[in-house]
């Protein structure tokens, strides 16, 4: 029994992983995660993905977490598109929290999950491979991303286990954000599996040996850039890919990577997209360093102008002008 809407669930090009934005007074700012939303959705991104690390999930409880994914597709419902997709995640430190949040997401009508590897424990492979089944066998008209980032979860999963798991119908591929470029080939070679990554730096390599997509957290300040990249890609326009995935990098290190979240929610304040600070224990930069980032953005800014990458929100303008 095959279930064709699921497994045909399938996101290529750019998955913009959502901040968490949040009132002064500390609460989640479902108004400000809608305006985000509709911002990207109106970029035409492919898709969103709200409530993973860029999103401080760890950090949240599950009440914040549903409210703040019905936000989202509040936000993308609203921009009138219906291009954007969105993949919801749904990793917990228990099967019960997964399940919870992913029956919640199906009934917001979400095509897609990603499930971060179980955490804290060190879980053998076999482990790993039976949880992924268990959410996929019991959520069948879902679509199933795993999620992989062992620098922070401490487990990853083989690429014969996914191998594995790509036998369930509604697995949709992996997210993985390893950041070896080694592993991600091998994961490319499984056949039939859709492979996202979160690693900017390998953008264009990734990309052009046969990756479907990349999940940035750099990408939520500047989507221009990320989707000008896609559409040179699209378009085999070779030398304009590279140029950008350059521009890339180079922001990339400008925005410390998606390391610091403070960083992107500065960035995305530049754009005129207000979003308060991180939850503690999460650093918050200070006014000195929120100055020299302020001046190093206006220079990319620049530069990605006479590249022809236009940033349009009212404080960029100004700054460029």
């Amino acid at each position: 029994m095959t279930h064709a809407h699921s497994s045909a669930f399938h996101v290529r090009g750019l998955v913009v992983p959502i901040v968490t934005p949040y009132t002064p007074h500390g609460a989640v700012d479902l108004k400000q995660a809608e305006a985000l939303a509709r911002f990207y959705a109106l970029q035409g991104v492919p898709a969103l993905f709200p409530g993973g690390t860029t999103g401080e999930f760890a950090l949240l409880t599950l009440d914040e977490r549903e409210a703040l994914l019905e936000a989202v597709v509040r936000g993308v419902r609203s921009s009138g598109t219906a291009e954007t997709q969105i993949i919801a995640h749904t990793g917990a430190a228990t099967l019960d929290e997964v399940l919870r949040l992913s029956r919640h997401a199906q009934a917001q009508g979400v095509p897609a999950v990603a499930v971060v590897t179980p955490f804290y424990y060190e879980y053998e492979d076999a482990a790993v491979l039976a949880f992924y089944q268990t959410v996929c066998r019991t959520l069948p008209d879902l679509g199933v991303y795993a999620y992989t980032i062992p620098q922070r979860a401490g487990n990853s999963m083989t690429a014969s286990s996914v191998a594995e798991l790509c036998r369930e119908p509604n697995f949709a591929g992996i997210k993985d954000s390893s950041g070896d470029m080694h592993r991600l080939l091998t994961l490319i070679e499984v056949p039939g599996l859709s492979v996202l990554a979160g690693a900017d730096d390998l953008c264009f390599p990734f990309m052009i040996s046969g990756g479907h997509g990349l999940v940035s957290g750099p990408a939520g300040v500047v989507p221009e850039l990320f989707q000008a990249f896609f559409a040179a890609l699209n378009t085999q326009q070779v030398e304009r890919a590279m140029a950008l995935a350059r521009h890339i990098r180079v922001f990339s290190r400008i925005i410390r990577g998606g390391g610091r979240i403070d960083y992107l929610k500065a960035g995305l304040d530049w754009r005129g997209l207000t979003n308060g600070p991180s939850r503690q224990p999460l650093p918050n930069m200070g006014a000195e360093e929120r100055r020299a980032l302020t001046q190093q953005l206006v220079t990319f800014a620049q530069a990605l102008a006479g590249d022809g990458v236009t940033l349009t929100s009212a404080a960029v303008r100004d700054a460029v002008v």
